[in-house]
C-alpha cells in the first residue's frame, strides 16, 4: 500500500476541513424589517376655535425614486442607494398622505380624511401636496422639500399655496434603518405643524 507523504496528509486534511466548513457554516441572514411614518403625539391638542376646518387631503405626489418598497439613502446629489432589507410597510406616498391626514385631524380639530362636501354645512377645503425630496443621507441628515395647494372642494382655483424646505439632523442610518423612519417622521411632523398654521390662517381669512 502506498503511503501518503506528510505534505499530502496536510493538504487533504485542509481540503476536508474547508469542505465541511462550507457545508456547516452558513452566512448570517439579515432579517427584513418593515417601517411606517409615525404620526405626531396625541398629546398635541389644537387651539380652541369657534369652527373646525373641514378638510380633505387629496393627492400626494412623489418622485418615482421614492416609490420603491426599499428605503432610500442619499449618497450625494446624483446618487441614491436602496436598503434591500429595510422596507416601507406601505408605499411612501400613501403613508405620507395617511399620516398627514391624521396629523391635521389632531392639529385642526377636524377629520380631514375622505371628507365630502355633502357631509358638512361649512365649506370643505381640499389639500394637495407635491413632494420633491424626502430622504436621509449617509450622515443622517433628512430633507423634505414640498409644495402644497389649498382649494375649495370641487374647484380648481387656489385659495392659498406654499412651498416648504425642511432639514433635520438625526442618527446615521448605517446599520440602523429605524433612524431613517424616525428622522422622516420628525420632518413630516414639522411639515404638518407648519401646514396647519397656514391652513388656520386661510380659514380665518374667509370667515
Amino acid at each position: 500500500m502506498k503511503r501518503l507523504s506528510f505534505f499530502q496528509l496536510v493538504t487533504m486534511t485542509s481540503s476536508v476541513a474547508l469542505l465541511l466548513g462550507g457545508c456547516l457554516i452558513k452566512p448570517e441572514r439579515v432579517p427584513t424589517r418593515h417601517f411606517v411614518l409615525s404620526p405626531i403625539p396625541a398629546a398635541e391638542h389644537p387651539p380652541t376655535t369657534a369652527h373646525s376646518l373641514a378638510l380633505e387631503v387629496g393627492h400626494v405626489n412623489m418622485p418615482s425614486y421614492l416609490l420603491r418598497d426599499s428605503m432610500v439613502v442619499r449618497k450625494n446629489a446624483q446618487e441614491v442607494a436602496y436598503l434591500e432589507t429595510a422596507l416601507w410597510a406601505e408605499r411612501l406616498d400613501q403613508s405620507f398622505r395617511h399620516t398627514l391626514a391624521e396629523n391635521l385631524s389632531l392639529l385642526l380639530g377636524s377629520n380631514p380624511a375622505h371628507v365630502s362636501a355633502s357631509e358638512h354645512d361649512a365649506e370643505v377645503f381640499r389639500l394637495c401636496v407635491n413632494v420633491l425630496q424626502f430622504d436621509v443621507d449617509t450622515e443622517g441628515r433628512g430633507t423634505l422639500i414640498a409644495a402644497w395647494r389649498l382649494t375649495a372642494a370641487g374647484a380648481d382655483k387656489s385659495i392659498k399655496s406654499g412651498q416648504t424646505g425642511l432639514i433635520r439632523c438625526g442618527p446615521s442610518p448605517r446599520r440602523n434603518p429605524q433612524a431613517i423612519a424616525a428622522t422622516l417622521s420628525a420632518l413630516h411632523a414639522e411639515f404638518s405643524r407648519d401646514l396647519a398654521q397656514a391652513l388656520r390662517g386661510s380659514a380665518h381669512a374667509r370667515e
